[in-house]
């Protein structure tokens, strides 16, 4: 039917934006934070070697313990997308492909409703330390900015979510036909192409 047609047309395109969108800015979360990793990593070994020879890096402790909150926030999007998350599929596999379809959208469900909330919260959090003033004792650096960048992870990582929950509602009520790649029908269809098994006419 052609409402039909038009409304899997649209759904698809839709998917597909949501799911560009995700991985773009999901990577690129990913790419800050490697580099946050990286800058602790020579913070650390700088602070390490100063303190030998007696000048020890000031904030480095408030530094560290900033840019280890935005690595772990920055990195979420990515690591669900990649689903790396450490997961039990003992269950999982005893199940059947839709049950296994339902139970992953439901658990997205839950993920998004969480991240929306941990998002929101932070972004609020973050209005409040701005309003307060709230800043570092060493260094004076402010707390809402991380407050803010933790907030946006979040809220991407549900963008995320949708789109994986996406893909996977498309799986189970769209699912792809299988009919035309068995081996009975290509079989067939070879056969047709070569004129192997057709009655000859002389």
């Amino acid at each position: 039917m052609p409402e039909i047609g038009y409304f899997v047309s649209h759904n698809r395109i839709l998917e597909k934006l949501v799911k560009a969108s995700s991985d773009r800015l999901s990577t690129w979360m990913e790419i800050f934070a490697g580099a946050a990793l990286i800058g602790v990593m020579l913070l650390i070994v700088s602070d390490i070697v100063g303190r030998i020879f007696g000048h020890p890096i000031p904030g480095t402790y408030e530094i560290v313990s900033f840019a280890g909150g935005l690595v772990i926030g920055l990195a979420a999007p990515s690591t669900s997308r990649a689903r790396g998350h450490v997961f039990t599929d003992l269950l999982l596999t005893r199940l059947s492909s839709k049950t296994r379809s339902l139970f992953v959208v439901m658990t997205r469900l839950i993920g998004i409703f969480v991240f929306a909330l941990t998002g929101f919260s932070m972004i609020m959090m973050g209005i409040r330390l701005r309003d307060a003033g709230e800043v570092t004792a060493v260094l004076s650096l402010p707390f809402y900015y991380v407050a803010y960048i933790l907030g946006g992870a979040f809220l991407i990582q549900v963008l995320v979510l949708i789109s994986d929950m996406g893909s996977e509602v498309s799986r189970f009520r769209f699912p792809v036909q299988s009919s035309d790649f068995s081996p009975k029908r290509r079989t067939g269809n070879a056969k047709r192409e070569t004129g192997i098994g057709e009655p000859r006419h002389e």
